[in-house]
């Protein structure tokens, strides 16, 4: 499979926030595109770097700029400030994971060696998939038959498919 360069850096951050699906998590995961997947988390983190300080210096900026307002600019600079740090710490907490996932493909490349996946990341994201169709169901007012309610069950670890009346669907 060919992947373009912007393809390719999506699907690396979609992969550090545990969204990837697992046919693409087989392509990363391909020798070949090691280095590749490397240099695009280290452009990812570069970048994660640049807007962290782009955002203290925001901040810093918008800081000075609503104390020369007096009273109502102490309160605007509260609620200004109030976002950056909420802002900055998404960032921060990102990056964080970037550059763990960075350490692991630089020991990948160094040992010549895969991860080892316990197989936890693929139930995580089969999870996810199962409670965002539930959440798309009802957030598009769509009916739930028995199959998706014993689908749903399975996040509670209840195994209902063998109850359902097949004649009833």
């Amino acid at each position: 499979m060919i992947i373009n360069d912007d393809a390719f850096a999506r699907m690396v951050a979609e992969e550090v926030k545990n969204k990837l699906s697992p046919l693409h998590k087989k392509e990363l995961m391909k020798r070949e595109n090691w280095e590749k997947w490397r240099d695009a988390l280290l452009a990812l983190s570069e970048n994660l770097g640049r807007q962290i300080e782009d955002i203290e210096s925001d901040s810093k900026s918008d800081l000075s700029r609503y104390s020369a307002l007096g009273r109502a600019g102490t309160k605007l600079g509260r609620e200004a400030g109030s976002y950056y740090e909420t802002k900055a710490t998404r960032i921060k907490r990102f990056k964080f994971h970037v550059d763990r996932r960075l350490d692991e493909v630089a020991v990948m490349i160094s040992t010549g060696q895969e991860m080892q996946n316990d197989g936890w990341e693929q139930v995580e994201f089969l999870r996810r998939a199962i409670a965002r169709h539930r959440a798309m169901l009802r957030d598009f007012d769509l009916e739930d038959t028995s199959i998706d309610r014993s689908l749903w069950d399975t996040l509670d670890n209840k195994w209902t498919f063998d109850d359902i009346d097949v004649d009833s669907l």
